[in-house]
């Protein structure tokens, strides 16, 4: 693998400007350091107008003697070409293949003439040929993912940043992120985030799409590799038997992030299934099946939930939580749009669930624990059941409940009214059955009018009495004001 030989944190670009035909070859990107600085993030500075590299294309020939190679003074590597250099800039990153003697891989460029540029490289007495490509894009993820390492001899953090859609025409255009991965030891990353066509972050609920286009295989693939982000990027199928994002691995790995992600159409938006993966979490983005959960793990360990909206029509659990250790759920709407039973499920002797400022709607079983040594906290919870007379917001077979209370339950049709819909013990203290009020749940907007949903069951700080309830949900509420006494929420109208 070719990687950049220093512990640079490094930016490196797929598709990029005007056709985004980027280059397979490419040096890919810039030194962080240089492309929040000098190069001020614009694209311009690290690529040509459609993602091609900077440096004239006389200086590749494919056989590496398009240029001459020498210790240029204090030890750096010298690479002269005439005129192929003068839009290159200081901190691009240069990918150099060497005829012989030096170490061929990508490096920054530390200065630049129109006829030659200098790296970071000390190098010694020595020269040779090589073929040089300076900045641009990468043709695609996979060759990004392929050739840049956050894990080698000097560690470094790999940001790829992906504004290039891309859809498949065969299984093998599976995105197998196996190699050059973060280090959990050294704590560094590696990030796949998807941009916007200047570069930057694109905003909630914005993504760049991976389409399966009916393949049969998965649409990202994590093996054996740790400290892995995923931002911003959208996985979809139709063909159903695969998963949007799998994690998996052989030996033990850790540190994965899906943040502002979304998966549609696979059989599971997100699936990992072995215990040698620890730590992973979720937060926001929109993940659905029809077919199978929404989110899977099977004996993971360490799982967070957070911020998430969670669909699925299929019958089952939209979140099935068989982890070792602790599940935390927190923030996340669920909600069903067929089979209505099941939201969150764990069947794991391990398992440590906490549920907590979630929203569970049109869904009965909302959350089912079925072995012995399970245990659960859930609070400040709403639950907006499918059916009244059956439905039940904690569906107990076995394990434990140790805290329960401070939550809202309802149902479509009307009050709940199954037995043992609390799990087997009863109505908590602190909870109430009321009819939430959400703003417009149609639309999907869960925000609750009720006035015992919103105070909480708490004096407010004016020490004014308030009814039991759930508390605020502080990620569903965009707008807040002062009331007089500025103790009590708005109450949504």
């Amino acid at each position: 693998m070719a990687t950049v030989f220093s512990d640079f944190d490094t930016v490196f670009f797929v598709g990029g400007r005007g056709t985004k035909a980027g280059d397979a070859n490419a040096g890919g990107g810039a030194v962080k350091a240089d492309w929040e600085g000098a190069l001020g993030k614009n694209l311009a500075d690290v690529m040509g107008s459609n993602g091609e590299p900077l440096s004239d294309s006389s200086a590749w020939n494919g056989s590496q003697t398009a240029c001459n190679a020498t210790e240029g003074g204090g030890g750096w590597l010298k690479i002269d070409r005439v005129g192929a250099f003068s839009n290159c800039k200081v901190g691009n990153i240069a990918n150099v293949q060497f005829l012989a003697t030096f170490t061929s891989g990508r490096y920054r460029v530390r200065s630049v003439g129109s006829d030659n540029i200098e790296l970071d490289y000390v190098c010694g007495t020595g020269s040779t040929t090589c073929d040089v490509k300076v900045g641009g894009a990468f043709d695609k993820l996979q060759t990004a993912l392929d050739n840049t390492d956050a894990s080698a001899t000097s560690p470094h953090n790999v940001t790829i940043l992906t504004n290039k859609a891309e859809t498949f025409s065969g299984a093998g255009d599976q995105i197998d992120v196996d190699t050059g991965g973060g280090s959990g030891s050294a704590g560094t990353w590696k990030r796949i985030i998807g941009v916007d066509d200047n570069g930057n972050d694109l905003v909630k609920g914005s993504y760049v799409l991976f389409d399966g286009n009916g393949q049969s295989c998965h649409i990202f693939k994590v093996l054996n590799v740790e400290c892995i982000e995923l931002r911003h990027i959208r996985a979809i199928n139709t063909a159903n038997t695969h998963y949007g994002f799998y994690v998996t691995a052989t030996v033990y790995r850790q540190g994965f992030l899906l943040k502002d992600c979304n998966s549609t159409g696979c059989k599971y938006g997100l699936y990992s299934d072995t215990y040698y993966i620890r730590g992973v979490t979720i937060t926001g983005g929109y993940y659905s099946s029809v077919t199978g959960a929404a989110l899977c793990f099977s004996s993971s360990r360490w799982i967070n939930v957070l911020n998430a909206e969670i669909v699925g029509s299929s019958a089952g659990a939209l979140i099935d939580g068989d982890v070792v250790g602790v599940l935390l759920v927190e923030g996340c709407v669920l909600r069903k749009t067929g089979n209505y039973i099941g939201g969150v499920y764990t069947d794991n002797w391990d398992t440590f669930l906490i549920v907590r400022s979630c929203v569970f709607y049109n869904i009965d079983s909302c959350i089912r624990m079925n072995d012995a040594e399970s245990r659960l906290v859930q609070y400040n919870n709403i639950f907006l059941l499918h059916t009244s007379s059956t439905g039940k917001i904690i569906e107990r077979v076995s394990g434990s409940i140790k805290y329960s209370n401070h939550s809202c339950a309802w149902a479509l049709d009307g009050i709940p009214s199954a037995t043992g819909r609390w799990g087997g013990s009863g109505k908590p203290e602190n909870a109430i059955e009321e009819n939430p009020q959400f703003v417009d749940a149609a639309n999907g907007d869960f925000r609750p009018r009720n006035p015992n949903v919103l105070r909480g069951g708490k004096p407010d700080i004016a020490d004014n009495a308030t009814e039991m309830g759930a508390v605020l949900q502080e990620h569903q509420f965009d707008r807040r004001a002062k009331a007089v006494n500025f103790g009590r929420l708005q109450i949504i109208r």
